[in-house]
């Protein structure tokens, strides 16, 4: 009687145990599905970007999406967001956003290159704080490129004119007047007194150093339109908030 009580138990174990097994089978079957479904619904297909000037859509998907994780649209947004990224050239910051199930956002902040220098073989990108943000052997026609200024050395992410604030502020001001609508000149330099000369076409225009910049600047733009089709020097070299002293020199 007794053996046939423990082989009858041995049954009731046996069965429980198999029933356990297929329930964690079927709990790891279902778990597996529901990880390919989020995986493959939330699959990326589609990329939007924005904020981007300097760099290509297909760039940014490089930079911004990296990982074997940054396919999915849910987790991208979580894994991918930063908000430095000083060892990529122009980008500040980059943001991924949920947009639909096959569908992100990247949205770029970019650095704000305000003017370049040669130095040796490569074109010096520099921000408002005269920190160096990028070198490249390709010139961005965009950006305000002063001639005759070269850096002694270059560091990125590093001042480039500590010994030089004065040609710093020439160039803040200089970005600050394109930002405002006014013509942007072919072409800038500086020559052997580090004095600012501007051309227009047949038209060059002195403005000297950085004081009282601004003034000659503002002086230059309402001028410039009565000597279209002229050509000389403009000279804005004297000009200071209360003297008015400019001249034409007709070439």
């Amino acid at each position: 009687m007794a053996q046939r009580m423990r082989n009858r138990t041995y049954r009731y174990a046996g069965k429980e145990n198999r029933k356990g097994h297929r329930v964690k089978i079927l709990l790891l079957l279902a778990t597996l599905g529901a990880l390919l479904w989020f995986w493959f619904f939330f699959k990326i297909q589609e990329v939007e970007v924005a904020g981007s000037a300097h760099y290509s859509k297909e760039q940014i998907e490089k930079i911004a999406l990296k990982g074997p994780l940054a396919e999915n649209s849910v987790l991208a947004p979580l894994l991918c967001s930063r908000d430095h990224t000083e060892e990529i050239s122009f980008i500040d910051a980059v943001e991924v956003s949920y947009v639909a199930p096959g569908s992100v956002l990247i949205s770029v902040k970019e650095k704000q290159s305000i003017g370049c220098v040669r130095y040796l073989d490569c074109f010096v990108y520099f921000d408002r704080e005269g920190t160096a943000i990028e070198s490249s052997v390709n010139r961005d026609e965009n950006i305000l490129y002063f001639q005759g200024m070269e850096p002694e050395s270059v560091c990125l992410n590093q001042p480039l004119f500590e010994k030089d604030e004065s040609f710093l502020a020439m160039a803040v001001s200089l970005s600050q007047m394109i930002q405002k609508d006014i013509r942007k000149p072919e072409s800038i330099r500086l020559d052997e007194k580090s004095k600012l000369i501007l051309s227009y076409g047949s038209i060059q225009v002195r403005l000297g150093g950085e004081q009282y910049l601004d003034d000659k600047i503002e002086r230059m733009a309402a001028i410039l339109p009565l000597l279209e089709g002229s050509q000389g020097t403009l000279h804005l070299e004297n000009v200071t908030s209360e003297r008015k002293s400019i001249t034409f020199e007709k070439k």
